[in-house]
């Protein structure tokens, strides 16, 4: 269910142009990894079927920021 989300998006959600840049910057990775080139003419779903993995780039950077963001406001006056 949650690659439903993440193929087509949350409604009223369009990615931004920084989200679309981290999920190439992620699968670029991916496809040096596996030595995967880019004429071979695979999509992402296939790259990441062989990698047995999901993308996790986006998730782990939104959650940082939040985290971030509640470490920020938690601190103390300064």
């Amino acid at each position: 269910m949650g690659n439903h989300y993440r193929k087509y998006g949350k409604a009223g959600h369009s990615e931004t142009n920084e989200e679309k840049r981290l999920d190439a910057f992620e699968m670029k990775g991916l496809r040096k990894i596996l030595r995967v080139s880019w004429t071979a003419k695979k999509t992402n779903d296939c790259v990441l079927n062989k990698a047995e993995v999901k993308r996790e780039l986006l998730d782990t950077i939104k959650a940082r920021k939040l985290a971030y963001c509640g470490h920020t406001m938690r601190k103390k006056g300064s």
